[in-house]
């Protein structure tokens, strides 16, 4: 199992919240962004995120940042509604 760097509860919009986890991934300056998605309480779906290229410290700020991300957050609603949003 992974030693995880970082983990948190987001909330991201309305009654959407977040459980993210951050772990090293292969090589260096790679990482693994976890991504649990919960509306209201209930689980409503799983992704994660490949960050290649990023020291700790900026993966650490992505995934704290991660709601004001427009890529990521575009990404998790194609997610959870299936549609692409131009």
């Amino acid at each position: 199992m992974q030693e995880e760097v970082l983990n948190l509860i987001l909330p991201l919009e309305r009654k959407l919240k977040a459980y993210l986890r951050l772990l090293p991934a292969a090589g260096t300056d790679n990482w693994l962004l976890e991504v649990q998605l919960y509306h209201d309480a209930h689980p409503v779906g799983k992704t994660s995120f490949n960050l290649h290229g990023y020291t700790q410290e900026e993966a650490e700020q992505t995934a704290r940042t991660m709601r004001t991300n427009e890529y990521l957050m575009q990404e998790i609603d194609n997610f959870l509604w299936g549609e692409e949003n131009d």
